[in-house]
Order: structure tokens, then sequence, then C-alpha cells
């Protein structure tokens, strides 16, 4: 596959073990988008010092009773990082509202409160993860570092999102691939 003309959108990369921005040190992003323009995505695995029903309370939502007190708001990445976005578990078959993003078949991406209002009253979907900030490359930017080995692509897996604890998440996308971080030790391809 050439990265050239190949589109990670929908996928994950997994920082190699020699990529050493402590923005992306041992991060698995979740690709949102991916063209000639550039590319998004969501860090999947560094909390905010903050839960999402501190943050719904703190925005003055309603709050159901079984909202979860422990769920971690995610740090998405550097950019933008006051700005949220809530990416969440979706039927397929269901229609897309006009915000949002579709990720895969299943994942879409959506910067509404009217969303996030409806989860904390106990309504919205079930499975979802709230993110503040977001990961972003310039055209030829994210090419460039495929090349350079400091990502290794990965297929974007829902309980992996949902359902892995966060500090095992990049061992585990490693792993779903194949790899083991041991195995890699620092090694980065020359060009």
């Amino acid at each position: 596959m050439s990265w050239n003309s190949a589109s990670v959108a929908g996928g994950l990369l997994v920082a190699a073990p020699a990529l050493q921005d402590p923005n992306f040190e041992h991060a698995v992003v979740l690709m949102c988008l991916h063209n000639e323009d550039g590319a998004m995505g969501l860090v999947i695995n560094r909390a905010a010092p903050l839960t999402t029903l501190e943050l719904m309370l703190q925005m003055g939502f309603e709050c159901a009773d079984d909202a979860d007190p422990a769920q971690s708001v995610l740090i998405g990445g550097p950019v933008a990082i006051e700005s949220g976005v809530l990416l969440y578990r979706a039927d397929p078959a269901a229609s897309l509202r006009e915000d949002e993003l579709p990720v895969t078949d299943e994942l879409r991406l959506c910067p509404s409160q009217e969303l996030l209002r409806a989860i904390a009253a106990g309504v919205g979907p079930p499975q979802f993860q709230l993110f503040l900030g977001h990961a972003g490359w310039g055209p030829g930017q994210l090419e460039q570092e495929l090349a350079q080995g400091s990502w290794i692509p990965a297929r974007a897996d829902v309980a992996l999102i949902f359902e892995t604890p966060l500090e095992e998440r990049w061992d585990q996308a490693l792993a779903a691939v194949g790899v083991s971080p041991a195995m890699l030790g620092t090694f980065r391809p020359q060009n």
C-alpha cells in the first residue's frame, strides 16, 4: 500500500516505540479524516483530569442517576484543546445527523451539545467517548510520518475504543497487528 495515495481514515494509527513527541508517545489515534488537505484524528488513550460527569455538570446539564461517574474525558490531541467532540457507536442503518461525520460504519463523530445533553439525561447512545482537542496533520505531513515509520496502521476496533482500559490500548493495538513492543525497540527505518 502506498501512503501517498491511500487514506488511513477509519483506521487506527499506533505510535511506534521510537516516536518521542510527548503528544503522541505510545498514542493510539483513531483517524477520522485523511485526504490531500491533511488529516485529523483522536488520541484514544490519553485521559484528561476530568470525568465526563464532571464536565456535563460544569456545562449545567442535568445528569441521569445512572451516569458513569468514572468515565474520563479524553485528550484527543494538542489541536483546539478547548473544543469538545463526541465519538459514539451508532447503528450502521441509522440516518446520519446533519452535524455528524461518519468515521466507520459504526462510529460517528459529533460536535453537538444537544447529543451530549441527551447522553447526560440517559437517552443518548450507550457507547460514547467525549474528547477535548484533536490531532491534526497538514498536507503530506502524515504521509511523511508514515514513510518514516513513526506510525503503525491498524484496523479500528470498537471494543478497543470503548471497552479496553486506556493503559492497555497501545499494547493491544500493537498485538492486533502482530507486533510486540519488545520486537520494535527503538528501530527507525532509514529513508
